[in-house]
């Protein structure tokens, strides 16, 4: 099943170079927006209450990043396998890469945790990350990186982390408090 529909999505490149152009972009960059947007929640200007909350939303967006990479690791500790580049023959490789353990994909585990993350705290914000979350990893098997199973292995541990961590927002008002007595306004918002 998993060589199957990495066949069939990977089977679409090379074949229109502006798509193959829009998912290497995809596979390759688009992870990195996850820096921009947690510092656009922490510097966004509002109310001091819809700023502070959404400097809470910020840490936990990079804690629920860091509990899915540590996840991530230990399931590919668990599980090995190799990168469909190097054990289908028939895969078109867009994009150079180390042929190292393809499981789960830490571009999909970044992306769904940040989408896991913020779906919990405003759901059209949280869609919106979900899609493009969706498009990195497809974009991931469309460029012959990863196997289907990565990508939603990535996503069950990114989504499950950003969840996790989502919950904790309300523990962070203490910190944060005690942060605004020491440091600027403009830096941290009191809540």
């Amino acid at each position: 099943m998993d060589d199957s529909i990495q066949d069939l999505i990977n089977g679409m490149a090379g074949h229109i170079q502006l798509l193959d152009d829009v998912m290497k972009l995809a596979a390759k960059d688009l992870v990195y927006f996850v820096v921009p947007l947690a510092l656009a929640l922490w510097f966004l200007p509002g109310t001091s209450g819809q700023r502070s909350l959404r400097q809470r939303v910020a840490v936990v967006v990079v804690l629920g990043i860091l509990l899915a990479l540590g996840a991530a690791f230990i399931a590919g500790q668990l599980h090995a396998q190799s990168r469909p580049f190097i054990s289908d023959g028939s895969t078109r490789l867009l994009i150079s890469h180390s042929p190292d353990n393809s499981f789960p994909s830490d571009h999909a585990t970044v992306s769904f945790a940040v989408a896991g993350t913020l779906i919990c705290w405003r759901r059209l914000i949280g869609m919106v990350t979900l899609v493009v979350a969706t498009l990195i990893g497809f974009a991931r098997v469309f460029v012959g990186l990863h196997w289907p199973s990565d990508i939603l292995a990535g996503a069950a541990i990114g989504i499950a982390s950003g969840a996790i961590m989502a919950q904790t927002i309300p523990w962070w008002t203490w910190i944060q408090r005690r942060a605004a007595v020491l440091l600027p306004g403009w830096l941290v918002a009191r809540p």
